[in-house]
This record gives structure tokens, sequence and C-alpha cells, in this order.
């Protein structure tokens, strides 16, 4: 045999060698990580329980205060507890799928301490329901406390923002409209009679559009199902005007008018009887056209959404379209507010708006709760945001109730903003790292439930597990970075 072969069959060998080495290494890496980085991983799940037990032993009489003297007794409250922080730290999925994963391993249920019944959605939702937001807020004070007692955390500063809350639902099925029949809307606005009902508003301006006119579009949009203000306003001045067909006397070039005259409908004292007389006048020219309503004691204006078709919206009541500027994107949900201390990043307060967009009555609704259930946490401190907290009313209350600083731009236009230094703006931008890493870690702006309690509770819920990390960091040594999931998650 030559040489030439025989370095050829050795070549053949170690190169044979060699792949078969990189092959296996490459098997036992994913096997690395599939043990050592599973999120899943049991020994993870009883490491976490095992540090955070002193933070659990301070919230469980929270729980057991739920406990009923009379009645069947419930699901131990105490491992239902443990269950949603598993949930919220180690699955964030469906409820569903959560429930089932734990049911099938035996050693989870173990290391939470469950009782011997496996354990239901239904079972969840209510203990959801019972526990509240109330009783998350009282656990978030509570580890608060411990933070503060142990001189850990520095409360004197306060950042303020709003986020977006998506809804759980398909967000083309949510903006699907009824049809529009135009034969059938001309002989609708033909037999509409307004005149009693404008009776019932106070004397407008001359120069106003005609209050009956208003009173059509607000029925165009109810009726029709349109999901926003802006869209109602395009269907009928846009580039295929329903103008003719609504029978309006005189028009209005934007949709700042329409939103005017709904904002004075809502803050009328008598709105309730202005709301059910014009439904009632829907309802009977309705009838007279041959509608078939089931039900014909409506009396609320939403009542009329589902006339002509059942909205994909009613399966999580309370939802509008909005559009967050930040992301540029329009969806379909709530918005939020959040307070949050810079020092450490930690978040201690939430609450849910009905939209996106805030105005000055449902900030300083939060801000009042704010007030009442952290009073011994907040006492002169810099309270910081952007211009939307920049109205004269805010900044009253904020002075008067809670902050001696404020650093927040005054609301309007550029030139009337106010100008702080680098420092100042650095902790105001603090937030927006806040509430991305609630996002990624918690899912934050994308609940997987459906109503306002059930989503006002998830938002809770993600203050309440930061807290908890953080808690668990502080417990494990990490002080140097007390939000990281490396030891949780992997």
């Amino acid at each position: 045999m030559t040489i030439t072969a025989l370095l050829f069959i050795y070549t053949v060998i170690i190169t044979s060698f060699l792949s078969i080495a990189v092959i296996r290494a490459e098997h036992y890496r994913i096997l690395y990580q599939e043990v050592f980085y599973d999120c899943q991983s049991l020994e993870r799940v009883r490491n976490f329980f095992k540090k955070i037990e002193p933070a659990l032993k301070s919230l469980y009489p929270i729980v057991d205060s739920l406990n009923k003297k009379r009645g069947r007794p419930a699901t131990d409250r105490r491992f239902q507890l443990r269950f949603i922080i598993w949930w919220k730290f180690f699955a964030p999925l469906p409820q569903q799928t959560a429930v089932n994963r734990f049911n099938s391993s035996p050693e989870l249920r173990m290391i939470l301490k469950a009782p011997p019944n496996p354990y239901t959605r239904s079972s969840l939702r209510r203990f959801l329901k019972d526990l509240g937001e109330e009783n998350i807020v009282k656990m978030t004070a509570k580890l608060l406390g411990k933070l503060i007692k142990k001189k850990i955390l520095d409360t004197s500063k306060v950042v303020l923002d709003s986020f977006p809350v998506y809804s759980y639902l398909n967000m083309q099925k949510c903006l699907r409209m009824p049809k529009f029949d135009v034969d059938f809307a001309k002989e609708f606005y033909q037999m509409l009679s307004l005149d009693n009902i404008a009776t019932l508003f106070p004397k407008q301006h001359k120069r106003s559009a005609p209050l009956k006119d208003k009173l059509k579009v607000l029925i165009h949009q109810y009726l029709w199902d349109i999901p926003s203000d802006r869209l109602n306003h395009t269907y009928i001045f846009g580039k295929r005007p329903r103008r003719d067909i609504l029978q309006l006397e005189k028009g209005w070039t934007t949709v700042v008018t329409y939103r005017s005259f709904v904002k004075l409908l809502k803050s009328l004292p008598n709105y309730s009887e202005v709301e059910s007389t014009i439904t009632k006048e829907v309802v009977r020219v309705l009838v007279l056209l041959g509608v078939k309503i089931e039900n014909r004691d409506f009396t609320r204006l939403n009542d009329l959404r589902n006339v002509f078709h059942l909205s994909h919206r009613n399966k999580d009541p309370g939802i509008t379209l909005n559009y967050c500027a930040a992301k540029d994107n329009h969806f379909i949900g709530r918005g939020g507010l959040m307070a949050v201390f810079p020092d450490l990043e930690i978040p201690f307060f939430s609450q849910i708006t009905a939209k996106y967009k805030q105005n000055d009555h449902g900030v300083i609704e939060f801000l009042k709760a704010l007030k009442q259930n952290f009073k011994g946490k907040l006492n002169d401190v810099t309270v910081y945001a952007d211009s939307e907290f920049g109205s004269k009313t805010i900044k009253k209350f904020l002075l008067d109730n809670i902050s001696s600083r404020l650093v927040i731009d005054n609301y309007g236009p550029s030139t009337s903003k106010s100008f702080f230094s680098t420092d100042d703006l650095n902790i105001r931008k603090t937030i927006e790292r806040v509430i991305g890493r609630l996002e990624v870690n918690f899912s934050l702006e994308h609940p997987r439930l459906l109503g306002k309690d059930f989503v006002t509770i998830h938002t809770q819920l993600c203050v309440l597990c930061d807290l908890l990390l953080v808690l668990f960091n502080l417990y494990s040594g990490n002080y140097t970075s007390p939000h990281s999931l490396r030891d949780i998650r992997g």
C-alpha cells in the first residue's frame, strides 16, 4: 500500500472522528441549555420560592383575610398566591395552558404545596376576582415597607407616565362594522324626530352647528358601530360623504367640533335622561322600519351598537380604538398610568384608564388613589413627568397634595415648555425603561385576560412581581442587578 493511500485513510479517519466529536458536542451543548437554562426547570422554581419565602410570609395574612367563615372552604389561598406568582414568573401563558402544565407535573405541585385536587381555571378566576386590585396594592405597600425599613429605597423622587394596554382580542375582528344600507339610512333619518330631544340641551351659541346635526352624527356612530370619533367624521365628511344621507343642514371641518359636543353631552346633569330619550327614539323608528329587536327597552347608547350585528368588542367591554404616537400605531384596548421610584427603578402603583390619551380628570383620579394608598411613603417628593401631566390643573393638584417640586414640561406647544437639567431629564426617562422591562418580563401591555377588572389585576400583579424580583435578587446578594431574571429563568 502506498504512502498516498495511507495518508488518505488517515485523513478520512481523523475527519470522521472530528465530525462525530462536533456532533456530540453540539448535542451536549443543547442538553446543557435545556437543563440549566430552561425557565421551566423545577430546581429554579424550588430555589425561587425558597428565597422569597420571607416576603411571601408577610403577604399571607392579606390572602388569609379572604377566607369566609361560612360556606364551603375555598381552595388554599396561600397556594393560589404561589400559583399566580409561578404563573407570572415561569409560565406567562394563557390561563388554561398554565393550569394544564401545572396539573401535569406532580413535582411542581409539591413545590407549590398544592392541595390534592387538580387546580382549575375557574378556581383561578374566582381567586383573582376575590383578590381584587385593593389587596394587591396592599401587598405592594407591604413589600415597599420592607425596602424602606432597611433603608435600601429612596422615596424622595417619583416619576409618572402612561402606557398602552392592548386588548387580547383580534383587532381586525373588533374593527368590523355592519353593512351601511343607503336606502335604509335615508328612510331612517327622514322618520327620525329630534325636536323634543333638542329641548333637553342648554341654549347653544348662535354660530355653532345645529344641535340636530350633531345628534344625527352621534346616532350614526352608535347605530352603525363606528369604533372612533375620527372615523365617524371621515365617513360623513370624507371622500365618499354620507352628509346628504343624514340630511345635515350645516357641517363642520374637523372632528374637534363633534368631540366637544360629546364632551358636553356627557357632562350634562340630565345625561341619563337625554341618553335614554335618544335611544328610545332610535328604537321607535327602527321598529317602524321592521328591524327585529329582541329587547326594546334599550336605555343606553351603547345598546344601539348591537342592533345590526353582534360587536366582537363586547367580549372585552370598555375597550376603545386608540392611537399611540410613540409607537405610531392604532390599537384596540385601554390606557394605563404608572408611578415609579427612580431609585432602583421600582414601580409601585398603576391604574387602568378607559383611553390611552389621558385627560385631567383621569390623571387626578389616579393621583388621588396614589396618595390614598401610599400617603405614608410620599412626603414632599419631587415629581417627574412629561408634558402629558403638565396642565395647570394637574400641576396645582400635585403641589397642593403630593409634591414640593415639579419637573414637568408645560402642556401645549413646544415654545411654552420648560427647560431642565440633563440629570432631571435622565431621571424622567427611567420610567420608560421600567415599562419596557415589565412588558418583556411580565407582558404588562399585553394581558391575556378580558374585562377591565381582570386587566387591572394583571397590571397590579406585574408591579407586585417586579418587587418580588428585586427582593429575590437582594436576598441572593445580587445588589448590582436587582432586576435580573438570570437566576430565575436562565
